[in-house]
């Protein structure tokens, strides 16, 4: 059947009352993944163990980091690892942007700290400029989210002299991506770029900083509210799997992305333009639209397509700060719309998005 007469049919289903539901992140779990876990469940071998360790060393070698990498239970745990290697304590200052996951500032405030919020450039990234201001002696720390799988450029923020934690819970890219950060997380929530169901991890090239993570956890130092957990040989098993399957899983997202440039470039020229030449794995697909996004989503939602703000929350609110100091994530909060842009996407899934899509921003 061909990709046309699907997309008829699927036409059809929708004039026959059948629910369509297309969500806005969904995991890719392969045949072969699948077998790997079952292989591990079979050995009764569940716990953190080799295929634990097995799984470190894969990942810290797909950026080419050696014998560096430290597994947790969820990427929350990962940052709070990160912050204790490095030795925050309570009341030093972490610069992150108020535009970002909450997990963020869940772990600063875990260990004691003081965030200190900024805002961003119009285009989701943090900048040197927005940072250098809030800067102080007490500053010990800054946390880079590299945002929508777009990477933010480390090396001007390399001159500023504080340790720098990248976050890399949206932006896992080719094999080798550099890791220019003092340390670098990940997170493996099934709405990430893979995993292991729930599980994180911490890579460094710092000798100092990986010896001092690895005393924390050979420790068992739960000295914060969320505790730091090893992630499991069950767990880990997926991950090595996901990441076997990781070139497959990036050349999908590229080739969607590739058709929703062509398709969509009439409608947001501007976003398009800055896509096409961005340094980006397509973790999702951003675009900002006029009058907010609110009423876009109730849209998309009417025809069985599920879109989202790129973050749920502004973390300068939920700290009870002004939005005049931010008005780039406010803007970006309320304008930013993510389209679904996953592996696990079928090419009939992917040209119904764009219809949809077309007609949607043509009449609105």
């Amino acid at each position: 059947m061909t990709a046309e007469v699907m997309l008829i049919w699927l036409k059809n289903l929708r004039t026959m009352n059948k629910k369509i539901e297309i969500y806005h992140s969904k995991p890719l779990i392969t045949k072969n993944n699948i077998s790997d876990v079952s292989n591990i469940l079979n050995s009764g071998m569940i716990a953190q163990g080799n295929i634990t360790s097995e799984f470190e060393t894969a990942f810290g070698n797909w950026f080419g980091i050696k014998n560096k990498a430290i597994a947790t239970g969820s990427g929350t745990e990962a940052i709070i690892l990160a912050l204790k290697a490095i030795r925050i304590k309570q009341n030093d200052e972490i610069i992150l942007p108020s535009y970002v996951c909450t997990s963020l500032l869940q772990a600063v405030v875990a260990l004691g700290a003081k965030p200190i919020l900024s805002d961003m450039n119009n285009k989701w990234q943090l900048t040197p400029e927005h940072v250098k201001s809030l800067i102080t002696n007490n500053t010990k720390a800054i946390i880079i989210p590299h945002l929508y799988g777009i990477f933010t450029n480390i090396k001007p923020f390399k001159s500023l002299e504080i340790p720098i934690i990248e976050d890399f819970a949206q932006a896992i890219g080719k094999k080798e991506s550099e890791i220019t950060g003092d340390i670098a997380v990940f997170s493996f929530h099934p709405t990430k770029c893979l995993t292991t169901g729930e599980g994180g991890i911490l890579i460094s090239n710092n000798e100092n900083i990986i010896d001092s993570a690895k005393k924390i956890m050979a420790n068992n130092n739960y000295t914060t509210p969320i505790q730091i957990s090893r992630l499991s040989n069950m767990a880990a098993s997926l991950g090595l799997s996901q990441l076997r399957d990781y070139p497959s899983f990036l050349n999908k997202r590229q080739k969607i992305a590739d058709k929703y440039i062509k398709s969509f470039n009439f409608l947001f020229n501007n976003e398009i333009n800055y896509l096409r030449t961005v340094n980006t794995m397509f973790f999702r697909f951003p675009l900002i639209v006029k009058g907010g996004i609110d009423r876009y989503e109730k849209l998309f939602a009417t025809k069985g397509i599920h879109v989202r703000k790129g973050v749920d929350k502004l973390l300068h609110r939920e700290l009870g700060l002004k939005d005049y100091n931010f008005p780039n994530s406010v803007f970006l909060f309320s304008n930013t719309i993510s389209l679904p842009i996953y592996p696990a996407l079928t090419d009939i899934d992917v040209d119904y998005i764009i219809e949809e899509t077309i007609k949607i921003f043509s009449k609105n």
